[in-house]
């Protein structure tokens, strides 16, 4: 009994260092991880979301260095029902739920501070408020936030803007 309490112990105490570890180092980098080559972009017909509004999207990253190697809708579902995390795609999804208060939500795999995967979910009755998708596109891109007013990465939508740099 002893053994196994040790186990468990050892186990969550484990996981809270390695958390907060983590919420320290992803909080002090501005780049979290980046991609070994540039990703896929895969949107699913959930999204509801336009070529046009992807495609200005992808566009405002590539002027400022951020490639993406090409986007695809998949209108039959066959790589989006494949699974939340495939290696070198992003992909953009309409139906989930998100917190009360958040207009959408980035969620990455990344190992060593190399980009694997990410998945953008943008919520139907948010996905053409202006910058939302460019924001995401950065978080799947391996950005973090910053907080400073204007900035693209703004952790406050209504705080964020155009601008654009890597801060030091």
């Amino acid at each position: 009994m002893k053994k196994v309490v040790c186990i468990i112990l050892s186990g969550v105490v484990g996981f809270i260092l390695g958390f907060t570890l983590r919420y320290h180092v992803e909080g002090s980098k501005f780049i979290l991880a980046e991609w070994e080559k540039p990703p896929v972009v895969v949107v699913c017909e959930d999204s509801q979301i336009t070529p046009y509004r992807v495609a200005k999207a992808i566009e405002w990253w590539g002027i400022r260095g951020y490639d993406i190697e090409y986007y695809h809708f998949d209108n039959s579902g066959v790589l989006c029902n494949a699974g939340l995390f495939t290696t070198g795609i992003i992909f953009i999804r309409g139906e989930g739920t998100i917190d009360k208060g958040l207009y959408a939500v980035t969620t990455r795999l990344a190992f060593s501070g190399e980009m694997r995967s990410a998945s953008i979910l943008l919520p139907n009755q948010h996905k053409y408020m202006s910058r939302l998708l460019e924001h995401e596109l950065g978080h799947a891109l391996g950005l973090t936030h910053v907080e400073v007013l204007g900035h693209m990465m703004h952790p406050i939508h209504e705080q964020g803007g155009e601008k654009f740099w890597v801060p030091d």
